[in-house]
């Protein structure tokens, strides 16, 4: 195919995708890259070093390392030599938008004679990667479709784990109740190879329990959430069937771009949509051992190894390590929440000790409504009186007025309604030109705001939705150091 195909379906003043250009041949420490490629579909992208190019396929579910498992791979025109050390966005209205990140890389060699192999439809070649290792068979089916799978050898694996874990006879979890790992607020993005980057997600925390065909979907405060996430506990008894695991990770809905929400996230439990998926970043127990003084990147390997060939409601979170800078930079990019960094080599303490960080990309938390107020105007609801508790003392931030439509302005007074109260729970007086309605501080709004001013008040606040996973004693003022991203 050589570069001409790839250079039309690209606009080089828009994307920063390499251009097209031919490389010296080489016959020696030819390049492979596998890169994951998180467009319209999440897919994979597998790119070969010859005579100059990449010749690329396109693998929708990945490579298995499960001799037994044949995965399509589509070919496509070929890349230029550069694209194997590309990552970044491929903008909207683009060929390909989305995010391209390196999944794996490395050297290869073919076995038999690439150029036949090619033509003929079979290659067989030995990959030299950090997750791709050893024997693998592309064959050609139909047209430019094909069939990749690896070669029974020492680099080969079930789809289920087959580590000295996973073959313990115990079936029980060695706990049923769990203290999560909280992440401190940053400004600042840790830099080093000690650290690893995942995204934060805009969803609800769960620790799911399996054991022996049965699963339990808890909050970070034990309140038992199963019957909210039906599909995920469906698909988590799938999975694991006789397991016993503890998974710890965050339950999502996503928008058309791949985003998590957390309104349409509200909107699919009330209204039973069930359109979840459970993005896990952690595997805190499996086959009966607790895992939670493991390193973090050795549970992060099990925790793949674990959800390979799961459900598609199940999502492994993949991380990087090191590149804060850049992560966070193509997290704005893509309009998420922020990232998460963690210490590699941390363990499990279920609180918040300083091993995980987040770095928001705007300013977004919880806060405890104590009231509201009402115009001639907005009679169902004009603003939310908001605060937070600081030495069990309500502290009151100010009002927010808006990101709510006249729907919500109903389903909130209605909500309010049985949590009235003839005195305010704020231990500073309210002053307002506007009627001032008094609630029991029961309930738990996320706002996302400009900034908390010297005076302590909200600025340019917007309400996001209720949260009611979160208990308003422990909705505290998140504070973060004040240095440059």
């Amino acid at each position: 195919m050589r570069l001409t195909e790839y250079n039309k379906k690209r606009d080089f003043d828009i994307s920063t995708e390499p251009k097209g250009k031919m490389a010296k041949t080489k016959i020696q420490n030819l390049k492979f890259v596998m890169q994951k490629h998180n467009a319209r579909n999440l897919h994979y992208d597998f790119r070969l070093e010859h005579k100059g190019v990449l010749v690329s396929w396109a693998v929708p579910k990945g490579i298995s390392l499960d001799p037994k498992v044949k995965r399509l791979a589509v070919h496509v025109e070929d890349h230029p030599l550069d694209y194997a050390n590309f990552e970044g966005v491929i903008p909207k209205g683009e060929y390909g938008a989305g995010t391209v990140q390196i999944w794996d890389s490395g050297n290869y060699y073919s076995l038999k004679d690439f150029s036949k192999g090619l033509k003929n439809g079979e290659l067989k070649i030995v990959l030299n990667g950090k997750k791709l290792k050893g024997e693998f068979h592309l064959i050609r089916t139909k047209d430019n479709q094909w069939l990749i799978f690896k070669s029974k050898d020492q680099f080969s694996e079930n789809e289920t784990p087959t580590n000295k874990k996973s073959k313990t006879k115990q079936s029980k979890n060695p706990f049923d109740k769990v203290s999560v790992e909280l992440a401190e607020l940053s400004n600042t993005i840790p830099s080093g190879k000690d650290w690893l980057f995942e995204t934060k997600y805009d969803g609800y925390r769960i620790v799911a329990f399996v054991e022996n065909g049965r699963v339990k979907l808890a909050t970070r405060n034990n309140n038992d959430y199963t019957q909210k996430f039906a599909s995920i506990e469906k698909a988590l008894k799938r999975h694991f069937k006789d397991s016993a695991v503890v998974l710890d990770g965050e339950i999502v809905v996503v928008d058309s771009s791949g985003r998590s929400d957390f309104s349409a996230l509200q909107n699919s439990i009330k209204t039973g949509k069930q359109d979840f998926v459970y993005c896990i970043f952690d595997l805190l127990a499996f086959g009966g051992e607790d895992l939670r003084q493991e390193k973090l990147q050795i549970r992060k390997e099990l925790l793949r190894k674990c959800l390979r060939g799961c459900p598609d409601n199940l999502i492994f979170s993949d991380y990087v390590i090191g590149k804060g800078k850049q992560t966070f930079a193509l997290a704005k990019k893509l309009g998420l929440e922020g990232v998460i960094a963690k210490k590699i080599d941390s363990t499990y303490t279920g609180t918040r000790s300083g091993n995980w960080l987040k770095i928001k990309c705007y300013k977004r938390q919880e806060f405890v409504i104590g009231g509201y107020t009402t115009t001639d105007k907005n009679e169902n609801l004009s603003a939310l009186l908001l605060g937070y508790y600081d030495q069990n003392k309500l502290i009151y931030v100010g009002k927010v007025g808006t990101g709510f439509n006249q729907s919500k302005r109903q389903e909130l007074r209605q909500l309010f309604e049985k949590h009235k109260s003839d005195k305010s729970y704020f231990s500073d007086s309210i002053k307002s030109n506007e009627k001032i309605t008094y609630l029991k501080p029961k309930l738990v709004a996320e706002i996302q705001f400009a900034e908390i001013t010297k005076s302590g008040n909200i600025r340019q606040g917007s309400f996001v939705d209720i949260r009611d996973d979160k208990p308003p004693k422990d909705v505290k003022l998140e504070m973060a150091n004040e240095q440059d991203n």
